[in-house]
């Protein structure tokens, strides 16, 4: 008579074990990559916040978002990479930036960041 077996192979156990540990590492080597995005974003944001109806100039913008990368020590970033652009209520502060991370070897894990805020006159 054949009894059943339940569970999983040591050879099934290792394949999963390579599948979950390369998809790990993954996530470890995009994690510094994406928060600096959230610091990215919280500039934006704290710029709006700050001079949204307060018929800002652009040289005045763009010496906050310097001051704001300064306090937050972003690095992928210039404040002359903002673009910023006049519009019917105000002015467009975009961010849009790639970031790249080693893989393995020659293979890199690329990220592309797009991110705008309206400051209202």
């Amino acid at each position: 008579m054949r009894s059943k077996q339940l569970g999983m192979t040591a050879i099934g156990f290792l394949v999963i074990a390579a599948m979950v540990s390369v998809v790990g590492f993954g996530a470890l080597r995009l994690t510094p990559i994406y928060l600096e995005h959230m610091k990215i974003v919280s500039v934006l944001e704290d710029i709006k916040t700050d001079l949204d109806g307060q018929n800002a100039s652009v040289a005045l913008i763009r010496s906050a978002i310097g001051k704001r990368l300064n306090v937050e020590m972003v690095t992928a970033l210039k404040k002359q990479d903002f673009v910023i652009k006049k519009s019917e209520m105000g002015y467009s502060v975009r961010a849009q930036y790639d970031s790249e991370a080693p893989y393995f070897g020659d293979v890199y894990l690329l990220v592309r960041f797009n991110r705008a805020v309206e400051i209202r006159r």
